[in-house]
This record gives structure tokens, sequence and C-alpha cells, in this order.
């Protein structure tokens, strides 16, 4: 018992080293953070009265909650969590690795290192572009704002659910495009197709099944309709998502792949 542990241990780190010690990965962080930079140009050049005065006490988390709640962010979200490893296992399939992975690794540690390293390397890509963002967004803005009054209350107390609903959004993606991929056996699937049902998933509920406005990625960001909790309530659904999406991500690797 002990023995398959540890070797399932070993195979999950080699599934992560091969997936977020990756360029893709890399570029998943960086291009979330560029995406929310561009979902926030309105704030980019405050006016001259905001700068003689002293930009706002963190003006610089107004920012990053502007392109988190931005069309950019959320249309771009399916396609960047889909980056780091939404592929991967199709790649093993058509280039013959799988054969002689499986039978170092065993079947059921190698789906289990596979649905974990989409949703570490799918949310973990996009909330570490989130942070990015938002410690460069200090560093820019940041020295030319206000100080804090007595009573003023930091926007990290309701920022930092949203980073959850980031990552939980980013691993549901990540594994939906790496279905898609896999069942369809076309990349191009993997990405286009995570992309179509999101934008789907808003048009449809955003006109005519406006009663589960649940399922619209765009009031995850935005919540503009009621949730139990606020981010909280909407990590709950997300998190429920995530493990029903895992179950799924993980029979079509059985069906498909091995």
């Amino acid at each position: 018992m002990k023995k398959k542990m540890i070797h399932s241990l070993r195979v999950l780190l080699s599934e992560l080293e091969r997936g977020i010690l990756s360029p893709a990965f890399v570029f998943c962080v960086l291009a979330t953070a560029a995406v929310l930079f561009l979902g926030s140009t309105s704030l980019w050049f405050p006016s001259e009265a905001e700068l003689a005065g002293g930009l706002a006490w963190e003006y610089d988390l107004t920012m990053l909650d502007t392109g988190c709640r931005s069309e950019a962010f959320v249309f771009c979200l399916p396609l960047l969590a889909a980056f780091p490893a939404g592929i991967s296992v199709l790649t093993d399939v058509r280039s013959g690795f799988i054969k002689e992975y499986l039978g170092r690794s065993g079947s059921r540690p190698y789906v289990v290192s596979k649905v974990i390293l989409s949703v570490l390397s799918g949310g973990g890509g996009v909330l570490g572009g989130y942070f990015t963002a938002a410690v460069l967004m200090f560093m820019i803005y940041g020295p030319m704002e206000q100080a804090p009054g007595e009573d003023a209350v930091s926007q990290w107390e309701t920022l930092w659910p949203q980073a959850l609903v980031v990552f939980l959004a980013g691993a549901f993606f990540a594994m939906l495009a790496a279905t898609l991929g896999l069942v369809f056996r076309n990349r191009y699937m993997a990405f286009g197709g995570a992309f179509m049902v999101s934008y789907l998933l808003i048009i449809v509920t955003s006109r005519y099944l406006t009663g589960i406005y649940t399922l619209n990625p765009r009031e995850w960001f935005r919540q503009e309709h009621y949730w139990e909790g606020g981010y909280f309530g909407c990590g709950a659904f997300l998190l429920e998502m995530c493990v029903i999406m895992a179950l799924i991500y993980g029979q079509t690797i059985f069906r498909f792949a091995i």
C-alpha cells in the first residue's frame, strides 16, 4: 500500500513538473496579466485632478477588479486556462508515449495525475496571472495613492474570494478543454470547444434562460444577481462544477485514451 502511494506521488510530481514548469504555463500567467490590464484601460490614465490630489486608496485593486469583470477576461479565460495542459493526454496518445508511460505508471495513477495537472495548471496559471497583474498595478499606481483613512477597509477582503473564483473557473475550463480535445481527437477543439461552450452559456443564460444565471461565466465575476455569500457562494458552486468535471474528464481518459 505504501509503495503504491509513493509510486502514485512520483507519477503526479512528474506530471506537474512537465506542466507547471513548462513555457506554456509561463505564457498563461503572462497572458492572463496582460488581459487583466487590457480590461482596465479606462483607468490607465487618471485625470490631472486625481493626480494632483492623489489617487484613491487601493486604486490598483480597483483596476484589478475592473479587469477581472471585463469582457476581455471573461471571453479569454477558457483559452488561457486550456493552454498549459489542455492537450496533454491527446499529445501522449498521438505520439504513442502513453503505451510506454502506462506500463511504468499504471492507468489509475496516470488518470489521477492528469486530472490534478489540469486543475493546478489551468487554475494556477490564471491565478498566477491575477496576482502578477495585482503586483504590477501596485508597483505602477501604488506610490500615487493616498494614505488610508482610520476607518478604511481593505478591498482584499472582497478580492481574495474573487481570486478563488478565478482559480476554480480556470480549473473548470482547463478540464473541459482537455475533455473536448480528447473526445474529438483534435487539439483545436480543446481550445475552441471550451471557448464556444463558455460563449454559448453566456448567450443562452443572458437572453433565454435568465433564471439559471449561475451557469453564466460572466456572472461568476460580475455578481450582478444574488449569490448567497457573494464570491464564496460562487466559489462553492464552481467547486461542485469542478468535481463533476473532474469525474467526467477521468472517465473520458479511461474511455478514449487507455
